[in-house]
C-alpha cells in the first residue's frame, strides 16, 4: 500500500512537472513573437507612414499572424531572429503612400516575406558564402562593364558605389528577410543576369542624359569635379538598381495573394491615368471653346463699336460737306438781310 502511494505520488509530481515545462515552453513562443512585433512597431514608430492606424495595425496583425502560423518550424528563434534584423532596413527601403492598393501590395510582400522567411530552411554558412561571391561577381561585371560604356566615369567613385551597394546586399545576405537574399542561384543563372544586363545599355544612356541634365541645373555655379562624382555615383547606384532587378527574375513564384494586390494597383493606377486623360482632354476641350468664344466676343465689340461711332462720323462729314459747298460770301449775307431774298435770287439767275 505504502508503495503504491508513492507511485502515484511520483506520477502526480511528473505530470505536474511536464505541464509546467510544457507551459512555460508554450508561452516562451508568445512572449518571442510579441518581442518580434514590438521591435518591428518601435521601426515603424521610428520612421513614420502617412498610414492610419487602422492600415497600421494590419499591417502589424498580418505579421504576428505569418510569424504563428509557422511555430514548429526548425530554427524558429533563428528566423524570428532574422525578421528583426531584418526588417529595418527594408522598412526604409520603399516609399510609403497613403494610398490604400499600394498599402495592399505592402501588406501582400510582408506577408510572402514572413511566410517565406519562416518556412524555409535557413540557409548554411557555406551556401550565404556562395551567395556573397555570386553577387560579388554580378557587382564586379557591371562596375566594369560601366566603365567600358562610358570612359569618362571616375574609376574610383565607381568603385565606391560598388562597394557600397554590395555592403548592402552582403547585410541583407546575413539577415534574409527578402527572398532574392535567402538562396544561391546556379551558375546558368548568373549568366542570365549577366547578358540581359548586357542589353539594357541603352537604358543606361538615357539614365545618364537624365542625371546629366538634372546634375547640371542643380550644381550649375558649383565645382565641376563635385559635380561629376555626385553623377557617377549616382549612375553606378541607378544601374546596380537595375541589375538588382534581373537578379529578382530567378526568385521563387511569387504567391497568389502578393500577384493580386499588383494586379489590383495596376488597374488602380491605369483608372488613375484615364481619370487624369479625361480631365486633361476635358481641360483643352474649354480653353479651346474659351478661346473660341473670346474671339466671337471680341469680334461682336468690335463691330459693337464700329456702329455707335458711325452716326457721329456721318453727321460730322454731311455737315462738313454743306457748309463746302456754299461760297463763303453767300454764307456771309444771310448776316446782312433776309436770306429769302438770296435765295430766290440764286433760283432765277438758274
Amino acid at each position: 500500500m505504502q508503495f503504491i502511494s508513492v507511485v502515484l505520488r511520483s506520477i502526480l509530481i511528473i505530470t505536474l512537472f511536464s505541464s509546467i515545462v510544457s507551459g512555460v515552453s508554450g508561452s516562451r513562443k508568445p512572449d518571442l513573437v510579441e518581442q518580434t512585433v514590438e521591435v518591428i512597431k518601435d521601426c515603424m514608430i521610428r520612421s513614420p507612414t502617412p498610414w492610419p492606424d487602422e492600415w497600421k495595425q494590419q499591417y502589424l496583425d498580418t505579421i504576428r499572424k505569418a510569424i504563428l502560423i509557422h511555430q514548429d518550424t526548425p530554427q524558429y528563434n533563428l528566423k524570428l531572429e532574422i525578421l528583426r534584423k531584418g526588417f529595418e532596413s527594408y522598412w526604409g527601403s520603399f516609399k510609403k503612400t497613403p494610398e490604400r492598393s499600394l498599402f495592399e501590395v505592402y501588406q501582400a510582400r510582408i506577408r510572402w516575406y514572413v511566410d517565406h522567411l519562416m518556412g524555409t530552411t535557413f540557409p548554411s554558412e557555406d551556401e550565404r558564402k556562395k551567395l556573397r561571391d555570386q553577387y560579388k561577381d554580378l557587382w564586379d561585371h557591371a562596375a566594369k562593364s560601366l566603365l567600358e560604356q562610358f570612359p569618362f566615369l571616375e574609376p574610383n567613385t565607381v568603385q565606391a558605389a560598388k562597394a557600397d551597394d554590395l555592403t548592402k546586399c552582403y547585410s541583407n545576405i546575413d539577415a534574409p528577410l527578402i527572398p532574392v537574399y535567402m538562396w544561391s542561384i546556379s551558375e546558368e543563372q548568373v549568366g542570365q543576369i549577366m547578358q540581359s544586363w548586357d542589353k539594357l545599355r541603352y537604358a543606361r544612356v538615357d539614365l545618364w542624359r537624365r542625371l546629366s541634365v538634372g546634375s547640371t541645373m542643380q550644381l550649375k555655379n558649383s565645382d565641376t569635379t563635385s559635380h561629376n562624382a555626385k553623377r557617377d555615383y549616382e549612375l553606378t547606384k541607378e544601374s546596380l538598381s537595375q541589375l538588382l532587378g534581373l537578379v529578382w527574375m530567378v526568385v521563387p513564384q511569387r504567391p497568389d495573394y502578393y500577384l493580386n494586390a499588383m494586379r489590383n494597383w495596376n488597374n488602380a493606377l491605369k483608372r488613375r491615368y484615364q481619370s487624369m486623360q479625361k480631365a486633361r482632354s476635358y481641360q483643352q476641350h474649354m480653353e479651346k471653346e474659351c478661346s473660341r468664344q473670346l474671339l466671337q466676343i471680341e469680334h461682336i465689340s468690335f463691330l459693337l463699336t464700329a456702329l455707335l461711332e458711325q452716326p457721329v462720323c456721318l453727321d460730322g462729314s454731311a455737315s462738313g460737306r454743306t457748309r463746302d459747298k456754299i461760297p463763303s460770301k453767300q454764307r456771309e449775307k444771310p448776316m446782312k438781310g433776309d436770306g429769302s431774298y438770296e435765295i430766290n435770287n440764286i433760283t432765277l439767275e438758274k
